[in-house]
């Protein structure tokens, strides 16, 4: 009787335990059913319910992720989809791979690019296919970046892909490919430079010899000299830029006649070769050239040690330019005199001027110059071009003593300079010292401007600081985030989407923090932070949805 009731007992805890199992897969499949009919706010809702009580499944959220962003990638919506490709590059995972690949078919150029930028930082013997893939694509940039890529990764099918782009393409685009072949390095290649370094087209010439230089292609240097004696200017320029990049100093004596050029960029040139060949007496000459107000020479100094007094002479120019060039040269050389300029740069002229880069005619030499931001808004060229360029200084300025990268880091929260914020938080962060962290908590705690605020709040919780710093993370997402869209393509000139009040954030600002800020808890890889992000899926604005997907699956890898 005993044995009986026992029997009786146990059929029933296996009857109830099956159905509890039938039912927790019944649930699943339910939720993937809502995903795969768009009703994602009742699937979002009936996970949340489900394990509400139990550990996150990571293997459905990653399947509800990717059935959104095939869903995605499949709209008719333009701007969905580039979002959908947003999101599985963010994904940094092999399993968005389908996903990118419906973007490669899309008609629309920017989601392809999207599509092929992100594919090529995936390792997987499939991304070989979809670059050869993209060879075919109805778009010529498409073509071009994918035979980048395919150079890049020595794609087993990169010459004969290449090969038969360069030859169905007008003339003026040949000299893309010069760098392609170097890049490759197989013998078929080769021939194609040797080719070049003989083309009628002197751009043609130039970019190989370039090329050359630049990836160390030490083996073609024989040939780089034949060319010397009937080179144009700027082939001048680029072969002495080439001796000195690989080293060889067989052929000094034709530098030295170079040297004595009365064009002053090929004397240049040799000179720079000559210096850095070990002939260090030709210093004194391009300092002279730097002193006469050579902007290409002020540039070189930085390459050159102990050439600080003559930078120092050169900002007191009245020329801004001259300044501004030497400036920079000394930022080179770790030198903090160069704050005073560098700051009216970063921080005054900002919002009415654009650095620029200009080139020698041979392309080895390159000085700044400032260019009105209205003759970009007349190209109708949407952001500042110059940002890149000063973020790397503030960049480099992080190699100067702390006390002066710190002054500049604080005149751009004071000022306030709001593209620079997420840079230089990123570097406080970097620096992680005391004095830094407890800055961050202070401005964290009592800005009364919200972009520092945020940022600092993010920044220490990146950092693992103790504090409420997730929780301010995640209320800043549910206050702010179902009112904006991310966007890819920002347009700052629209003054209409815009606000001068510094104490209200613009949309671009908005979305920069918003990807910053789920990206960090995305990295954090728990449970909390993944809640966080679920939630912010349900609640964001629709379209917000596909990007914060790929952080999903960023999160459960």
């Amino acid at each position: 009787m005993g044995f009986f009731k026992t029997f009786i007992k146990l059929s029933v805890f296996f009857i109830v335990f099956s159905i509890s199992i039938f039912s927790d897969q019944n649930d699943k499949r339910h939720i993937l059913y809502l995903m795969h009919s768009n009703e994602i706010d009742k699937a979002l809702i009936q996970y949340q319910k489900a394990w509400e009580k139990e550990p996150l499944d990571l293997e459905i959220l990653q399947k509800m992720s990717l059935i959104l962003l095939k869903n995605g990638a499949n709209s008719e919506d333009s701007e969905i989809q580039k979002l959908s490709m947003f999101g599985a590059g963010l994904s940094a995972s092999n399993v968005s791979l389908d996903i990118l690949e419906i973007g490669l078919k899309s008609q629309d150029l920017e989601t392809q690019l999207l599509s092929l930028h992100f594919i090529s930082l995936l390792n997987d013997n499939k991304t070989d296919t979809l670059l050869s893939k993209a060879m075919r694509s109805d778009f010529l940039p498409t073509r071009l970046e994918a035979a980048y890529h395919m150079a890049q990764r020595k794609h087993p099918h990169a010459i004969g892909q290449i090969e038969s782009l360069m030859f169905k393409l007008p003339a003026f685009v040949k000299p893309f490919f010069p760098h392609l072949f170097a890049m490759l390095g197989t013998d078929s290649a080769t021939k194609y430079l040797l080719k070049f370094l003989n083309d009628s087209n002197s751009d043609v010439r130039l970019e190989t010899i370039l090329s050359i230089a630049n990836l160390n292609r030490d083996d073609l240097l024989v040939h780089i000299r034949k060319k010397f004696p009937n080179s144009t200017i700027g082939e001048k320029e680029a072969i002495c830029y080439s001796f000195f990049k690989l080293k060889d100093s067989s052929s000094l004596e034709e530098i030295k006649k170079l040297s004595q050029s009365s064009i002053e960029n090929v004397k240049l040139a040799a000179l720079r070769a000559l210096y850095h060949l070990g002939d260090h007496s030709k210093k004194e000459e391009i300092e002279k050239l730097a002193l006469d107000n050579n902007l290409f020479a002020i540039s070189i100094l930085k390459e050159i040690p102990n050439s600080q007094n003559t930078l120092h002479k050169l900002l007191l120019s009245k020329n801004k330019l001259i300044r501004v060039n030497a400036a920079i040269s000394l930022l080179h050389l770790k030198d903090a005199k160069c704050l005073e300029t560098l700051k009216t740069i970063l921080l005054t002229d900002s919002k009415d001027t654009a650095l620029e880069p200009f080139f020698s005619i041979g392309r080895t030499m390159m000085y700044f110059k400032m260019v009105p931001l209205a003759v970009y808004r007349v190209k109708d060229i949407k952001t500042d071009p110059s940002l890149s360029i000063k973020e790397a200084l503030l960049r480099e300025m992080l190699e100067l003593n702390y006390e002066d990268f710190f002054k500049i880091v604080k005149a751009i929260f004071d000022t306030p300079q709001n593209d620079l914020i997420p840079t230089a938080m990123t570097l406080l962060e970097n620096v992680a010292s005391d004095d830094s962290i407890n800055f961050l908590k202070d401005i964290a705690k009592n800005s009364k401007i919200p972009l520092i605020r945020d940022y600092a709040n993010l920044v220490l919780y990146r950092s693992k600081i103790e504090g409420p710093y997730e929780s301010y993370i995640s209320n800043w997402i549910k206050n702010q985030s179902q009112d904006i869209v991310i966007q890819l393509n920002v347009n700052p000139e629209k003054k209409s989407e815009k606000t001068q009040n510094i104490y209200s954030l613009t949309k671009e600002e908005s979305t920069r923090l918003l990807l910053d800020m789920f990206i960090a808890l995305s990295s954090k890889q728990d449970e909390s932070s993944l809640k966080i992000i679920v939630e912010a899926i349900k609640k964001t604005n629709p379209k917000n949805r596909y990007a914060l997907a790929g952080m999903l699956i960023r999160a459960t890898q």
